[in-house]
């Protein structure tokens, strides 16, 4: 369920789904599996999201939104990602959900071509 949404969603990291194993998940369901988040808790006041990803039939219904209140409902402290700087509906919906901007890794993505923006998020 997991690969198949990842597979559909081409500017989600595309990781082998073995990999996700020992991380923490989120599932969305509408009339089947609508999107996924892979996060972890680093320390006690600290949490990364690691993938998240939603079945574009179900885009623009609030399936992205809803997996982030979760995390926020999970995790404890400030919460990181990153994120490709050409991704711009994604960068759009963190800010929308009170994210910000905090560092730049120059040539992060794709063989150097890409940079990759880190972004932070307060408890509330």
């Amino acid at each position: 369920m997991i690969a198949r949404i990842q597979q559909l969603c081409p500017e989600a990291s595309q990781w082998p789904v073995g990999d996700y194993s020992g991380y923490e998940m989120l599932v969305a369901f509408s009339d089947s599996a609508a999107g996924f988040c892979a996060w972890r808790q680093i320390s006690g006041d600290e949490a990364e999201l690691l993938n998240i990803g939603v079945d574009p039939a179900a885009r623009r219904r609030g399936v992205a939104s809803a997996l982030l209140e979760a995390l926020y409902r999970a995790a404890r402290g400030d919460i990181f990602l990153e994120v490709a700087e050409s991704n711009a509906a994604a960068m759009a919906l963190y800010e929308k959900h009170g994210w910000v901007r905090i560092a730049v890794r120059r040539g992060y993505y794709e063989g150097g071509r890409i940079n990759a923006v880190v972004m932070k998020k307060r408890p509330w």
